[in-house]
C-alpha cells in the first residue's frame, strides 16, 4: 500500500534546502514508491509545528536542521510517522538514528527504512507550557553558547561556530549556579545536560549511557568549582569528547532545575526555549520515526 507524505522544509537551511531541491527530494520519494508527496515551506518560527499538526496520517518529513526537526516533532500526533532529510549543520537526531547525512540518500532511507518508536523528552516551564525535545536539553554554559551562535555565525563558520562560541563564553566566566533536583536531592552545577541521546552539536557525545529507547533521561552535571567553567570540561567540549566519563551523571525519569536570583536560558535540541525554573520528564516510545 502506497503511503502519502508531506515534506515540511525550511528553504533557508544550511545546505540543500532551497525550494527547487525540496521539490527534487519529493520526486525521489515518489519514484521510490511513495504515493502523493507534497512540499510545504516554512515561513516563520514555529511554522513547522503548525504544519505538522494538519498533516493527518501522512508520513511527515522534516527537511532542515535540528530546529526544523524539533518544530515538526512538537506538532506530530502520537500515531504520526516522522521522516528526516538532514539539511542542517549538526543533524543530531539523524546521527542518533544512524540516518544518511546526504539528502538524496536520506530520501532513499525513508522509502526503504522501517518505522520504530523512540522516547521523547518533555520540558515544562513555570507557566505550565510544554515543549518536546528529541535529543537533549541544556542549561547554563551550553545554553549561553547557543545564544552566541547566531544564524550568520553558523552559516559562515559551520562546525567551528560552536567551539569558538564556547571559548568566548568560557572567558567571560561568572556563570550562575544551577540547582538540579532529583528524587529529593539537590545537585549544584554550572552546566547541566539532560540527554535523551548520545550526540550533541554534531558528532560530539555528551553521554555514553544515553539512548533513544531506554525510557529514561541521562543527566550530566558539571559541578561549580570557580567562576569559570572547569578547564578540563572546556577541553572535552572543544575536542568533542564524552562528558560523562569524568562528570557526575545519573538516569532520571523526571527532574527539576532552577537558579535562584539568576536568568538562566534553556536550550532544547539546540534552540533556546525559555528560562529556569523548568521541569523535565521522559515520555517513553512517544514518537514513531523511520530509521
Amino acid at each position: 500500500m502506497q503511503m502519502d507524505a508531506v515534506i515540511i522544509g525550511n528553504p533557508n537551511s544550511g545546505r540543500g534546502g532551497d525550494r527547487e531541491r525540496l521539490k527534487r527530494y519529493a520526486e525521489i520519494l515518489r519514484s521510490g514508491g511513495l504515493g502523493d508527496v507534497e512540499v510545504w515551506n516554512t515561513e516563520r518560527p514555529d511554522h513547522a509545528t503548525e504544519l505538522a499538526t494538519v498533516a493527518d496520517d501522512r508520513i511527515v518529513i522534516a527537511a532542515g536542521g535540528d530546529g526544523t526537526v524539533n518544530e515538526v516533532v512538537n506538532g506530530l500526533s502520537q500515531e504520526a510517522t516522522l521522516g528526516i532529510i538532514p539539511l542542517g549543520t549538526a543533524n543530531v537526531l539523524a546521527r542518533e538514528l544512524g540516518l544518511p547525512l546526504e539528502p538524496e540518500e536520506a530520501c532513499e532511507r525513508i522509502v526503504s527504512g522501517k518505522a520504530g518508536r523512540i522516547d521523547v523528552g518533555v520540558a515544562t516551564d513555570h507557566k505550565g507550557r510544554e515543549r518536546r525535545f528529541a535529543c537533549m536539553a541544556g542549561m547554563g554554559f551550553d545554553a549561553h553558547v547557543i545564544q552566541e551562535v547566531t544564524p550568520r555565525l553558523k552559516r559562515y563558520l559551520k562546525v567551528l561556530a560552536f567551539p569558538l562560541a564556547a571559548f568566548k563564553v568560557y572567558l567571560e566566566g561568572d556563570l550562575p549556579t544551577l540547582h538540579v533536583v532529583h528524587e529529593g536531592k539537590t545537585y549544584r552545577a554550572q552546566l547541566a545536560i539532560v540527554a535523551n541521546g548520545q550526540y550533541y552539536g554534531g558528532d560530539f557525545r555528551t553521554a555514553d549511557d544515553a539512548a533513544l529507547t531506554t525510557g529514561s533521561l541521562e543527566v550530566v552535571l558539571v559541578e561549580q568549582v570557580s567562576k569559570l567553567l572547569r578547564a578540563d570540561v572546556l577541553t572535552k567540549i572543544l575536542a568533542k569528547k564524552p562528558l560523562d566519563r569524568s562528570m557526575h551523571s545519573f538516569a532520571a525519569g523526571e527532574l527539576r532545575a532552577r537558579s535562584p536570583g539568576a536568568q538562566v536560558p534553556v536550550q532544547l535540541d539546540g534552540e533556546i526555549w525559555g528560562r529556569l525554573p523548568m521541569n523535565f520528564r521522559i515520555d517513553p516510545a512517544a514518537l514513531k520515526v523511520i530509521r
